[in-house]
């Protein structure tokens, strides 16, 4: 009855939520435009599982971790590639790269990491993940550092080998890698295995995977001790 007879909208947009009157809430929020209120109706919406009005609220609200937790929840592939070219404008990063990752877009992850100026967690991704690119970035990583004096740092990284270049004692099942990525992963994907939760050792379970992260690993190491 109070919520028929209020006339102020602030007053009636608290009535309508504490009464879970939704509908009202929504055209309240639609008429002020405001991003609170979006975000007030969105949380509304999403605890009584209204997904799709909680979705038109949060994307009103510019309210991305929600939609993030939204999309994920719902395996909402085309809103989570939406939402990582928003979290980009919007320079938030940790979000569109959780996106991709949802997504299993590796190569766009790894771009998020060295975009953001994360080279040596690029090189560790695009290691696990991605051994083709992964001599690349870390030629950049070089590179970088040697621009920045750390030429000493920078002559103890690990090279991946390639055409007779490169560190292969440190890599010495880089080519068996490497023909797994290529040969092993589904059309238009990458090297991410999420079936088996029990391989505790790397792709299919061999030490060598480990001793091949560790080289990379351990200059990691050696530049943080040096930098500090």
């Amino acid at each position: 009855m109070a919520l028929d007879v209020a006339t102020d909208p602030e007053h009636r947009f608290d009535l309508a939520l504490s009464l879970n009157n939704l509908s009202i809430a929504l055209e309240i929020a639609r008429e002020a435009n405001a991003e609170h209120r979006w975000k007030t109706v969105g949380d509304a919406a999403l605890a009584a599982w209204n997904i799709v009005l909680a979705e038109e609220c949060f994307v009103n609200a510019k309210d991305l971790g929600s939609l993030l937790l939204l999309y994920t929840s719902t395996a909402n592939a085309s809103g989570l590639r939406k939402l990582a070219r928003q979290a980009d404008d919007a320079a938030a990063f940790n979000v569109q790269f959780s996106c991709l990752w949802q997504l299993g877009d590796v190569e766009s992850c790894i771009d998020v990491l060295l975009k953001t100026g994360r080279t040596a967690e690029a090189v560790l991704f695009s290691q696990t993940y991605k051994p083709s690119r992964c001599r690349t970035v870390v030629g950049n990583w070089k590179q970088g550092l040697e621009k920045n004096s750390k030429g000493k740092v920078a002559r103890m990284l690990g090279v991946p080998p390639h055409e007779g270049e490169g560190d292969e004692e440190l890599f010495p099942e880089w080519n068996e890698w490497l023909n797994l990525e290529s040969e092993g992963k589904p059309a238009g994907g990458s090297l991410i295995d999420i079936s088996d939760g029990e391989k505790e050792n790397g792709i299919d379970g061999t030490e060598g995977d480990m001793d091949g992260e560790k080289s990379i690993a351990d200059t990691t190491s050696a530049q943080v001790e040096t930098e500090a």
